[in-house]
Order: C-alpha cells, then sequence, then structure tokens
C-alpha cells in the first residue's frame, strides 16, 4: 500500500523533469550565435527588432534636442557666464598683469648685498597728510624716497616735522629755477654707490615719480573768493608744469620710469557749487595729465592717473555724530567769516548744500592701505599701466554718472 504512492510521485517527478528538459532544449535553439553578440544590436536579443525606418537615437541627437528645447535658458548662463569671466579677466589685467614678478608681500626688491636701489620721487607739499603718509608707506615698502619743498613755508615745516629720519627732501625752493635742482638730483642718481666696504657699487634707479594731491582748497561762493585765493590755487598748478618743461620728464625718459598722478575725483566730477577753486584746479589736473600720457605713451613712457573717491586718513574711528557736530562747526565758522552781505546771499544755501556734502561722505570710505598697494602694483607693473585708474568709494560711479546723464540732471546733486 505504502508504495503505490511513492511510485506515483516518482512518476510525477519524472514527467515534470521530462518537460523542463524539453521546454529548456526549445529555447536553448532559439538563442543567437555567440560570436555575433558583438555585432548585433543589443535590442535583438530583448525580441524588438530595429526599424530600417527609425534608427536608434544616439547621444549626439539627445543633446541636440536637449539644446534646442532650451536655447534661451542656455544663452542666458552662457552670456552671463562670458561676461562675468570677461569683466574678471580685464579688471585683473587693468591691475597689472604682472603676478609673477611682483615681489612677495610688496616690497621693493633689494640688491644682493642687502642695498636698497629704487628711488621714489614725491611731488608734492610736505604740509599735506596725503603727501606724508604715501612717502611714509613707501619708505617701510624699501624704496629710497624724496618728497620735494617747493617753498619757503615747506621748508619750515619740514624743518620742525620731518616725516621720518630716512625720508630724503629735494629742496626746489632755493632759486625759483628747477632745471639746476633736477639736474642735482639727476647727479645723484649717476654716482656709484657702495653701501658696505667690499661691495660691488651700484647706481641708484628711478623707479616713480609719483604727484601727490591737495586736499584743502578754500569753500564759499565765487563771489566772495578772493583774487589771492585764485593766484595761489593757479601757482600750484604752474609747479607742475615748470617741473615738466624745465627737465622733470627729461629725467622720467632716461630712468626709464613710471609717472603716477593721484587725484581726488567726486568734487570735480560734479563740479559741486561753492567749490569753484577745487573744481578748476582737479579738473585742470586731470586734462594736463591725460594729455601728458598720450604725448609720452609713443615714447613708451607710463602716465597714470588714480582718480579718488571717499578715503579715511584717520587712525580713529569716530562716532557719525561727533562728526556731525564738527563739520556743522567748521560750516557755521566759515559762514561767520563772510561780510554781513554775503552771509545774507549766500549763507542758509551753503550750509544746507555742505550739510547734505558731508551726510554723504559719511556712509562711508576707504582706507590707505589699498591705495598703497595700488600705487605699488603700478610702479612694479611689467606692461604699460592704465591712463586711468579709480580707488576710493564713489569715484567711477560718480565719474559714470557725469559722463552721460545731462546738465541738468547733475543739478540734482549739487
Amino acid at each position: 500500500m505504502v508504495a503505490e504512492p511513492v511510485l506515483a510521485t516518482l512518476g510525477v517527478l519524472r514527467s515534470t523533469y521530462d518537460s523542463v528538459t524539453q521546454f529548456v532544449r526549445s529555447q536553448t535553439d532559439k538563442l543567437p550565435d555567440p560570436a555575433g553578440l558583438w555585432d548585433s544590436s543589443p535590442l535583438t536579443y530583448l525580441g524588438v527588432a530595429d526599424s530600417p525606418h527609425a534608427p536608434p537615437e544616439t547621444v549626439y541627437d539627445k543633446v541636440t534636442k536637449s539644446i534646442s528645447a532650451h536655447k534661451y535658458e542656455i544663452s542666458c548662463v552662457l552670456a552671463s557666464g562670458l561676461g562675468l569671466g570677461g569683466l574678471m579677466y580685464y579688471r585683473r589685467q587693468r591691475l597689472l598683469s604682472s603676478g609673477s614678478e611682483r615681489p612677495k608681500r610688496r616690497r621693493a626688491p633689494k640688491l644682493p648685498n642687502g642695498a636698497r636701489r629704487d628711488v621714489v620721487l614725491v611731488v608734492g607739499l610736505p604740509t599735506e597728510p596725503m603727501t606724508r603718509l604715501l612717502a611714509l608707506d613707501f619708505e617701510k615698502r624699501g624704496f629710497i624716497v624724496y618728497v620735494t619743498i617747493l617753498d619757503d613755508k615747506d621748508l619750515r615745516y619740514v624743518q620742525l616735522n620731518t616725516i621720518t629720519d630716512d625720508v630724503n627732501y629735494l629742496n626746489l625752493s632755493l632759486d625759483g629755477d628747477y632745471s639746476a635742482d633736477l639736474n642735482k638730483f639727476r647727479a645723484v642718481l649717476n654716482v656709484e654707490v657702495v653701501p658696505i666696504k667690499g661691495a660691488e657699487p651700484h647706481l641708484l634707479k628711478l623707479s616713480a615719480v609719483v604727484f601727490t594731491p591737495n586736499l584743502y582748497f578754500p569753500l564759499g561762493p565765487i563771489e566772495n573768493t578772493p583774487a589771492s585765493s585764485w593766484d595761489k590755487v593757479m601757482a600750484r598748478l604752474g609747479v607742475y608744469t615748470r617741473l615738466m618743461n624745465q627737465g622733470l620728464l627729461d629725467l622720467v625718459r632716461d630712468q626709464k620710469c613710471k609717472v603716477i598722478a593721484v587725484i581726488p575725483s567726486i568734487v570735480s566730477c560734479l563740479r559741486l557749487s561753492y567749490h569753484a577753486t577745487e573744481s578748476v584746479f582737479q579738473n585742470s589736473l586731470k586734462d594736463l595729465f591725460l594729455t601728458l600720457s598720450k604725448e609720452l605713451k609713443p615714447q613708451g613712457i607710463s602716465v597714470t592717473q588714480v582718480r579718488l573717491g571717499n578715503l579715511n586718513l584717520s587712525n580713529t574711528r569716530a562716532l557719525p555724530a561727533s562728526k556731525r557736530t564738527k563739520i556743522s562747526g567748521v560750516i557755521e565758522a566759515e559762514v561767520r567769516s563772510w561780510s554781513l552781505d554775503m552771509q545774507a546771499l549766500y549763507g542758509p544755501q551753503f550750509q544746507k548744500t555742505q550739510s547734505r556734502l558731508n551726510s554723504v561722505g559719511l556712509m562711508g570710505s576707504q582706507g590707505l592701505r589699498g591705495l598703497n598697494h595700488l600705487l605699488f602694483d603700478l610702479i612694479f607693473a611689467s606692461k604699460g599701466n592704465p591712463l586711468v585708474v579709480y580707488y576710493g568709494l564713489g569715484a567711477r560711479t560718480y565719474e559714470n554718472i557725469t559722463s552721460f546723464l545731462p546738465t541738468a540732471a547733475m543739478e540734482l546733486f549739487s
């Protein structure tokens, strides 16, 4: 009795095995030849035949179709990327593509014996804070610095207030003959220097002539500006032209050095009321150095203007309230120095204009460190410097605004 179920079970298993074997053999006959596996489309083995009228879509076709469907988005991205990349490249080139040749830490290179060689001539009034600060920074960076003395007032000031013992002076106030004084300076550059006993002698190299700005000008209406104030402004401008036609440019040409003029820009761009003397002087300097740069460029001499915006020359940060109080007091004192007629005619509008202008100046400024770095980079640039560079908040902005806005619209700023 027991054997019958067992035999029945074995019969079922044998029948199932035979069926499976027959099915596997039948499917094996349908498999393709392995030798032609790599010569056929993968879709063939999945039971999908290639259509002669619809070839398979390639990766190139998919990419082309995707680009065509999103061409506007892709164009915007490419334009933005190219614009940003071009701007970064342009600014990098303007800031003087001499990174590999620039001395590290912005220090003037020394000779193998440790002596200094590079000379900077600072043309400016030693009574001006910007002149003293720039001269001091040049000296700390390893330059041999000469600062001009232009009149007896400068001479007396320097005798009582030396910038530092390591700064030298070029006295141009002796007889008014700049050519003789410049020839003496040229002789200093042409004398061999022996820094220490046994060292190899060398000549000094004039690397740059830097014209520093005048920051103080008389304020007030043109009607109330005395002739003596205008004479002083014109005399300052005459110093530049006399230096240029009495031997300075010949010295620059011989030494193959850079010429850099640091010029405040905001007031002169906006041509603000009650700032006539400053506007006339600064705009005259811009035109003078722009013309000079075009004349000297064919000779391989680089002349660059550094146009300044708002700067902070103070080492301390006073509170805005205390600054406003101090400025307000200065404005009131200026008005009180006028005659009663001038006070009645111009006093209220002058106070209003100056308070608004100085409120804009209190919104922000940049320190001198960036300016010092910019000047150093201009001096050691391996290629020609641009005609104009900008530093300080508002320097480029105000110039761009005034370049395309009509004069009537500019009244909003003044």
